[in-house]
């Protein structure tokens, strides 16, 4: 295992062969902006009640933006800001050292440590404002609850799927080799966000079905991107493979439909008795404009129980998502499926530090399967290094290797780090990539094209 004195440097968002440099110079002000928008909306919506305070926020705004332009020295948080939020003073601490290896500007400074500064950035301007109407405000909640609204064909598939397999279930016809073949196939839709190109659990089959030569050809096919696939390897050691497993933990990622994924996920493990719990982590700030936070969960039960968020499956199949959303309630009130929240998930440290936090770290030691769910969660667990593509898992993560915990990272791969790839394989996928089209080759790790899976124990 590598040590710190021999580890890799992060992404800089001046690479312009990272896709830290599209991310700065394109997406971070495109956020901004929609930010500004979307509070000068609700001013407008509230008109003279929170207009003064409102400015005052959207101005803050405009200023974050010239400061990407103008690639200003990023600064440390106040003395204000951390007794406000004494999680910050964290922030400070890595600042002074990375600015000891070189200052950090917005254009130049490493990708990860400034993202993440960026969204508590944000939102300093709404918990510090003079009016309390912005103190909890979700600058990202209209258009989380908008991406949701469109994907009503997802959420109407899932649910007749979800309807017919509890049938299969109740009858008692799962064996192990179906269960397990189910758990890789709602591991699947988790993994990719999408149940329209998954066919396992289409129409009216049965675990039969699953286990017939065309379930086996369509498992192939949806392999097919999956770099890495330690999914077997995951099963066998966490206890699933025996049934004795008493709580899963899921550290989520985006909210709306790909939270409705995770969460079908999570009714499977319960229905099922492949678990006796769950527990979902989320974030306690808006973050990283989508990521799922404790009120997202709440929404979320809300609009699948409202008839006019999502008519058509209201009108076609009530039963189907009274169904999904009475048991996820049901699972909810008898704590099988429970709901937490921690500081840490939203610090700029590196999940290599998650042993520092002793509440966190002995609460997860609880767990026989942590998923960790998407690309920042699998940044954070690599600390968003420039590892060699080949490099394993274990070394990439460090000391979390060996922390007892079992490590399930579930990554589409939307950024520069993947670890675990075979010799030759990030040189055929640039080339790939390239001939293709592609300006930048190596953007393929960045194209959510493909996927990983990996596990540690």
């Amino acid at each position: 295992m590598s040590t710190s004195s021999s580890l890799p440097p992060p992404y800089y968002n001046d690479d312009r062969k990272s896709f830290a440099f599209p991310t700065v110079h394109k997406r971070w002000p495109t956020i901004i902006q929609q930010g500004i928008d979307d509070v000068q909306q609700t001013i407008n919506e509230n008109k003279a009640k929170v207009s003064e305070s409102g400015t005052v926020i959207v101005n803050q705004l405009k200023q974050l933006l010239d400061d990407f332009k103008s690639d200003a020295t990023v600064r440390q948080f106040t003395d204000k800001e951390i007794q406000q939020n004494k999680w910050l003073q964290h922030y400070n601490s890595t600042l002074d050292s990375l600015n000891k290896v070189r200052k950090v500007t917005w254009q130049t400074g490493p990708w990860l440590y400034l993202e993440c500064y960026l969204y508590q950035f944000i939102h300093n301007f709404f918990i510090l404002s003079n009016d309390s109407f912005w103190h909890s405000y979700d600058i990202f909640a209209k258009l989380k609850t908008k991406t949701f609204n469109q994907s009503e064909v997802g959420v109407l598939e899932l649910c007749k799927r979800y309807q017919l397999l509890s049938q299969e279930l109740e009858k008692g016809k799962a064996d192990k080799e179906a269960l397990k073949l189910l758990f890789t196939e709602f591991i699947d839709i988790s993994l990719w966000g999408n149940a329209t190109d998954l066919s396992l659990l289409a129409g009216n089959v049965t675990l039969e079905d699953i286990k017939s030569v065309q379930g086996a050809e369509v498992r192939k096919k949806n392999e097919e991107k999956i770099l890495v696939n330690d999914l077997s390897t995951a099963w066998d050691e966490s206890g699933l493979n025996q049934g004795n497993v008493s709580r899963i933990d899921i550290v989520l990622d985006n909210s709306g439909f790909e939270t409705f994924a995770d969460l079908m996920l999570s009714l499977f493990l319960l229905d099922s008795g492949l678990t006796q719990s769950v527990h979902l982590h989320c974030k306690e700030i808006p973050w990283f404009v989508s990521d799922t936070m404790p009120k997202d969960f709440d929404d979320l039960i809300a609009q699948l129980k409202d008839s006019s968020f999502f008519p058509q499956i209201h009108n076609q199949d009530p039963q189907a998502i009274e169904l999904v959303s009475s048991k996820i309630e049901s699972y909810y009130k008898s704590n099988k499926l429970v709901v937490q929240h921690h500081p840490f998930w939203t610090l700029d440290y590196n999940y290599w530090s998650i042993p520092e936090f002793k509440d966190l770290y002995s609460d997860l030691c609880q767990s026989q399967l942590i998923i960790f769910k998407g690309d920042l969660n699998y940044r954070k667990l690599t600390g968003d290094l420039q590892w060699p593509k080949t490099t394993s898992f274990a070394t990439a993560i460090q000391q979390l290797a060996t922390s007892g915990l079992p490590i399930l990272s579930l990554r589409t791969c939307k950024a520069d780090v993947v670890v675990g790839l075979p010799e030759g394989v990030n040189e055929k996928l640039i080339k790939e990539y390239k001939d293709a089209g592609n300006e930048v080759g190596e953007f393929w790790s960045s194209s959510g094209k493909w996927a990983v899976i990996s596990f540690n124990k």
